[in-house]
């Protein structure tokens, strides 16, 4: 018995008869050309959104008026079509300014007038057309309007940076826009850069050494025997090539042999500042930027004393080779969520272990208890400062081992707070 096998359906190219294909995908139309295209064509002629729906009401207009033979309808469309050019016509041209902006300094602390200053000189071969200056200062926009100038001709001009809050504040570019009064064309140039204008926390100088923590005159002692320091040990028995400076004469009277002193070798501090910046560490606007002037205050004192001193925020550590540099990045930090100030002290801990003497700057949203809690993770050879910022309540200074908790409600009072955490 033969068995008979059907033949396999015939196959036409990539289609299969009796069988279902699944199509191609449709291409997106690509429209990139067509908006650089109008982007180019709005750079050359200078119209803004409000001229280019002037422009379609026109044609419309025009259309209909003709297609219904309606008269005020093509009358507007005349209208419309003379305003059009009139504003087109505004853009005809290039500004040829040379624009120069300064400002008196470049660091103040908050509160303190800063100002500057605007040059213009039309430095074309024919007089400019009237135009338009903005100038962006932080959030604010200073307009100034300049008139048409002669070839050669200038014109100054002066503005107030505001400083009522700590922070940086952006300075420019300049921004010449030349177009007509109704809104409907404007060319805009960008003349000159940036400036950054910061304005620095609040400080209090605070006096004597008020980072060191330590009742030598160089720094903290170590375990490290030295034939010549500031911090006494022992007497030891006198061996050659010892000081004869350093011989205890009444001992050596005394024991009938030569009795010399032995040091403790003493390390220079090195500072560490940390700045919380943890939101819920903080009650309002006023205790943080109480804190960041506290932090201020003592990285200026640690660089006066010329200690090795390193600043952080509680991700990163922040650049503070001067005085002015650390008010810089103070002038920077703004309060950050999903942080606490355990975080911070971790940090401090993990990019500077050899840090002798750590200040931790809070808010008075931390608890003495909590500040106490998070001061004690570092080792009991450093000198662990805790500042908790809180202009609503009273002055605190708590002494435990290594550990200093102080509270201050004040900068007026920041100098008498660390003397009491020194004693």
């Amino acid at each position: 018995m033969t068995t008979s096998i059907a033949p396999a359906p015939p196959e036409t190219g990539d289609e299969v008869v009796g069988r279902w294909v699944v199509p191609e995908p449709v291409a997106v139309p690509d429209t990139t050309k067509w908006l650089e295209t109008g982007r180019r064509i709005n750079g050359i002629i200078g119209m803004r959104a409000p001229g280019w729906l002037l422009l379609a009401g026109v044609l419309f207009a025009m259309v209909l008026g003709i297609t219904l033979r309606w008269q005020e309808l093509r009358l507007f469309a005349i209208c419309g079509g003379i305003i059009w050019l009139i504003a087109l016509g505004f853009t005809i041209g290039r500004p040829t300014f040379e624009v120069g902006l300064d400002v008196d300094d470049t660091r103040v602390v908050v509160g303190e007038p800063a100002n500057g200053g605007l040059a213009v000189r039309n430095v074309g071969n024919r007089r400019n057309l009237p135009a338009r200056l903005d100038l962006p200062i932080g959030e604010e926009i200073a307009s100034f309007h300049m008139p048409s100038m002669a070839p050669g001709g200038e014109r100054h001009e002066q503005f107030a940076i505001p400083t009522r809050r700590r922070g940086v504040v952006p300075v420019g570019p300049a921004l010449s826009v030349q177009g007509d009064p109704f809104g409907l064309s404007g060319r805009e140039t960008t003349w000159g850069e940036q400036i950054e204008v910061f304005v620095h926390p609040r400080t209090v100088p605070l006096a004597g050494r008020m980072t060191g923590f330590v009742h030598d005159l160089e720094g903290h002692s170590s375990n490290r025997t030295s034939a010549s320091d500031m911090s006494f040990q022992a007497l030891r028995e006198y061996a050659p090539g010892d000081d004869r400076r350093h011989v205890h004469w009444k001992s050596s009277a005394h024991i009938g042999k030569l009795m010399v002193r032995q040091f403790e070798e003493t390390l220079q501090s090195r500072v560490a500042l940390g700045i919380d910046l943890a939101t819920t560490s903080y009650i309002g606007e006023e205790d943080f930027e109480l804190a960041v002037s506290v932090a201020g205050s003592v990285a200026l004192a640690a660089l006066r004393e010329q200690n090795p001193f390193t600043m952080f925020d509680n991700r990163k550590a922040l650049p503070a080779v001067s005085g002015p540099r650390a008010l810089d990045e103070l002038s920077r930090v703004e309060m950050a969520p999903r942080t606490n100030l355990l975080e911070l002290a971790n940090t401090v801990l993990q990019l500077d272990p050899r840090a002798s003497v750590v200040f931790l700057v809070t808010g008075g949203g931390i608890t003495m208890e909590g500040l106490r809690r998070v001061c004690a993770i570092f080792d009991l050879d450093t000198r662990v400062v805790g500042v908790a910022a809180d202009p609503d309540t009273a002055m605190s200074v708590r002494n435990v081992a290594n550990l200093s908790l102080v509270r201050v409600p004040g900068l007026d009072v920041l100098g008498r707070c660390l003397r009491r955490a020194m004693a």
